[in-house]
């Protein structure tokens, strides 16, 4: 979809087709942030700021120690930590 940019006051706006909005389920409230130049456009889905979490941490539960410190690993603990 191609729109114009419109200016709205001192800012500037988009008109987004109803089509578009549906698809992604945005109904009061987007996020908007800026990666390689892009705008990206996303739902917010709750105000609830830690909605979610519970599951988050069950699943962090589930995952063996090995798996969450993997990634580090580095020289001291290869060559000088002692245990």
């Amino acid at each position: 979809m191609k729109t114009k940019v419109r200016k709205i006051g001192n800012s500037f706006g988009i008109i987004i087709g109803r089509k578009i909005l549906d698809q992604v389920a945005v109904d009061k409230e987007v996020s908007l942030t800026v990666e390689d130049s892009k705008i990206i456009i996303e739902a917010v889905k709750s105000n609830n700021p830690r909605e979610h979490w519970e599951e988050m941490l069950l699943k962090a539960n589930s995952l063996e120690d090995q798996e969450l410190l993997e990634d580090f690993e580095n020289e001291f603990d290869k060559s000088e930590w002692t245990w």
